[in-house]
């Protein structure tokens, strides 16, 4: 886990991370700031520009507005996005968060100081939810009108967002199994993608963003890794070059061998004809 402040507020941040399941950053000493609010019970994830990723998980207190914070960098890009019942694949409704504030309108959030926005009413039940390919994920942003407040500014960025669709990527079906993509297991190793961390460095491996632009390694064109995988493909290539090698060789040695039956066959047709005209001659002579 990897924190992000300085000095005396060092043991206090990590604490504050570790209690929220927040995520981690390799960037050391980021200004924070705080995002709050209540939720009726829900997973909060923030995905930010700079390919660091947090989460919560509201509190419960007995009512139906759950309080919870979240510290995230200032100043920086991030989208939000809210799920209720993650636990259960039937009634799990993910929900991308808007924001309205000072008359502008946008999916992408950036604070410049602690904000609370409010109760968040989400839907608990994906019947309510507009979901036309029917994998959990609103097809339409709720988006909360903060007034007009000076903590943040809202833009449409697209964060993680490589169609610029108001839905981020970890959360399209690209498979088309109505199942969003974190919460498939790539691996098979048990664990939903969003809470795979096989590196261990406290950020999903799903997400990984190795150059910071806003974009998932696996969506992500210009990165080292697809490159990566651009050498793989040659790499494969050259294999079924390998493997179709020894078909080629087998054809030459067919060709090889009915050329050497010809031969064969050529020799005994002319032993045949010698044969024949040396009975012809001994008659001649009889």
């Amino acid at each position: 886990m990897k924190t992000k402040t300085a000095f005396l507020g060092l043991s206090l941040l990590t604490f504050t991370l570790i209690g929220c399941g927040g995520g981690s950053s390799d960037t050391p000493d980021v200004a924070t700031s705080t995002l709050s609010g209540t939720v009726p019970g829900t997973l909060i994830e923030a995905f930010c520009q700079d390919g660091s990723y947090y989460k919560t998980n509201s509190t419960q207190n007995g009512t139906d507005q759950h309080p919870f914070s979240l510290s995230l960098p200032t100043g920086v890009d991030c989208r939000i996005v809210m799920t209720t019942n993650e636990n259960d694949p039937a009634k799990r409704v993910i929900t991308p968060i808007g924001f309205i504030n000072n008359g502008a309108q946008g999916t992408t959030l950036k604070l410049n100081d602690n904000l609370d926005i409010g109760h968040v009413p989400l839907a608990m039940d994906p019947s309510d939810i507009p979901d036309a390919n029917r994998d959990h994920v609103a097809d339409a942003p709720h988006y909360q009108d903060l007034g007009d407040r000076s903590a943040a500014s809202v833009n449409s960025n697209p964060v993680m967002d490589t169609d610029s669709d108001g839905i981020i990527d970890p959360y399209e079906d690209n498979d088309g199994n109505h199942q969003a993509d974190a919460y498939d297991d790539n691996d098979n190793d048990g664990k939903i993608n969003i809470s795979d961390d096989d590196d261990g460095n406290g950020h999903p491996d799903f997400i990984e963003d190795d150059d910071r632009d806003g974009t998932p390694n696996y969506m992500d064109s210009d990165n080292e890794q697809h490159g990566q995988s651009g050498d793989s493909h040659s790499d494969s290539s050259s294999n079924e070059n390998e493997e179709h090698a020894p078909y080629e060789n087998e054809n030459e040695h067919e060709n090889e061998n009915e050329h050497e039956n010809e031969n064969e066959n050529e020799n005994e047709h002319e032993n045949e004809n010698e044969h024949e005209n040396e009975n012809e001659h001994e008659m001649e002579r009889n």
